[in-house]
């Protein structure tokens, strides 16, 4: 068997030249596919709470209703205000998405860039519930009083008027005197001795004198019998009729 040739160092060399040419001379690998568009997890997670939706339509309760229920929704997932716009304007639908589509369109693209949640639903407000409306429900706040209500829905009464007036019961102190403002005299009488107490302890000692109350047995609007006919009366009227008839 002939003896292996030795390469020398110079051959082995060029050998491993070729060898990082050819691998350096191959193509390179496609670049992986894009990723498939995700939808962002703070759309998704305000999808799941099921938000509602607004079409513009109806009166200005509706509009209330709808900018309370997606505050909720936004003090739970803690949004920013970018992503609070990016979600509520896919709540709106027929001619509410035609209205915030114009106003966008019209509106400075720098004041549209910069705008904030509370500027957004300042312009709801403008919108669909009128400063009449506005006005009328501070009003109805104003004079808001016990009269003919149980106390538990004068209670509730009240809670749901603050949001007009804000800043006249942004105290636990200040809701408690307008709740005692508003009570009827028998029970404001009878709860005199407790100032300075909270909105809640004023509330229970009301309910419990209003619970120790005689009960009123009678209608705002009570129904007068109906008078039931006198037989006897009717029967003397006719016997002294009689007479005269036979003239």
């Amino acid at each position: 068997m002939p003896p292996r040739r030795r390469r020398g160092p110079q051959v082995e060399n060029d050998m491993e030249e070729q060898s990082e040419g050819s691998v350096g001379n191959q193509p390179p690998p496609p670049p992986p596919p894009p990723p498939q568009p995700q939808e962002r997890e703070y759309i998704k997670a305000f999808r799941k709470e099921n938000p509602p939706k607004f079409d513009g339509l109806g009166e200005p309760p509706k509009a209330e209703a709808w900018i309370r229920d997606l505050e909720r929704i936004f003090d739970f997932m803690g949004c920013t205000d970018r992503e609070l716009l990016a979600c509520v304007t896919y709540q709106l639908t027929g001619p509410a998405d035609f209205w915030w589509e114009t106003k966008r369109r019209t509106m400075n693209p720098a004041r549209h860039k910069a705008l904030t949640w509370e500027e957004f639903k300042e312009e709801v407000y403008d919108k669909y519930i009128p400063m009449s409306y506005r006005r009328a429900k501070i009003v109805e706040f104003h004079t808001l009083k016990l009269g003919n209500m149980t106390v538990t829905e004068y209670d509730r009464a009240l809670c749901e008027m603050t949001r007009y007036a804000p800043e006249l019961v942004d105290t636990d102190e200040k809701m408690a005197a307008k709740f005692h403002s508003g009570l009827r005299h028998e029970i404001r009488v009878a709860v005199a001795s407790r100032r300075g107490i909270s909105y809640s302890e004023i509330l229970s000692c009301v309910l419990d004198v209003e619970e120790a109350l005689p009960k009123d047995e009678t209608t705002a609007n009570p129904t007068p019998p109906t008078p039931q006919p006198n037989y006897r009366d009717k029967r003397k009227w006719e016997d002294n009729r009689a007479p005269y008839d036979n003239k």
